[in-house]
């Protein structure tokens, strides 16, 4: 083989490891700076409208976007509002989608999304790079939060968890999600921030699955726990033990606080 096809043949494997890098999270390793903020083809919204304040519903339609992170999370939302907020109806629906940037369901979603009376949408998908080399669009999440603003939906910003080993992930997909916030308003929920702090104090709880980026059932509880209390208002800490969710009492205890504090110290909704 001569040294022209071995260099053709190194270039194509450094591209094909950089594409496929963590295949089924809002992640990628990016080989180059580069800036692809102009390249998504919505317009920009003309209004900033203020966030929706559902917080006391007496029902609660929570719509989902995402990939497979947002999987296990209606279930366990709906569970805990039912418990913390036993007078409220619960209704909690995963339209997944993918990439928040996903040209391919974005009808079908955005059907679901003005054609419902829904009271929260969770928005979860925003492309990041893990090298910090390459700013990926956030104009499609700034469009779906004015829709979900325009219908009266409180929009919160799902910035996930940081793979295993990674806890800086945290940090910059928090603060990747605040400049979004910055430009059009929105809640955004302290998931990343959250799962550190768990993960410093009690580092042999298990909150990742064995892949290192997927949450296990208690990684999960944990987000869901934060997303309680941003969507109700109501203390996570305040919750009772939950005998049908498969997480010890002194471990859901833990998480409630922890997420409570973690919201406390990072408000997630500015409401006019």
């Amino acid at each position: 083989m001569n040294s022209k096809n071995s260099a053709l043949i190194y270039v194509a494997i450094v591209l094909l490891l950089s594409l496929s890098a963590c295949g089924g999270a809002s992640s990628y390793i990016a080989p180059v700076a580069d800036n692809h903020q102009d390249e998504v083809d919505v317009e920009r919204p003309t209004s900033n409208l203020p966030i929706p304040d559902n917080r006391f519903a007496n029902e609660y339609k929570i719509l989902f976007f995402g990939n497979s992170h947002v999987s296990g999370q209606p279930s366990l939302i709906n569970r805990l509002i039912q418990v913390g907020n036993n007078n409220s109806q619960v209704t909690t629906f995963n339209a997944g989608g993918g990439f928040l940037d996903d040209a391919a369901s974005q009808k079908r979603r955005e059907d679901l999304l003005t054609t419902e009376p829904w009271t929260h949408v969770i928005l979860q998908g925003q492309k990041y790079s893990q090298s910090g080399t390459v700013n990926y669009p956030t104009l499609p999440a700034q469009v779906w939060i004015a829709k979900a603003k325009g219908k009266s939906i409180t929009p919160i910003l799902f910035p996930e968890h940081p793979q295993i080993g990674r806890d800086e992930e945290a940090r910059q997909v928090h603060q990747l999600h605040s400049s979004i916030v910055a430009v059009q308003q929105s809640c955004i929920a302290p998931i990343g921030l959250a799962w550190n702090k768990v993960l410093m104090i009690s580092p042999k709880l298990r909150l990742h699955m064995a892949d290192g980026n997927h949450a296990s059932l208690m990684g999960n509880l944990l987000t869901a726990l934060v997303f309680y209390e941003v969507i109700t208002g109501h203390s996570a800490d305040l919750l009772p033990y939950i005998a049908d969710i498969a997480v010890d009492e002194p471990t859901q205890q833990l998480l409630g606080q922890i997420a409570s504090e973690t919201i406390q110290a990072n408000v997630p909704c500015t409401f006019g």
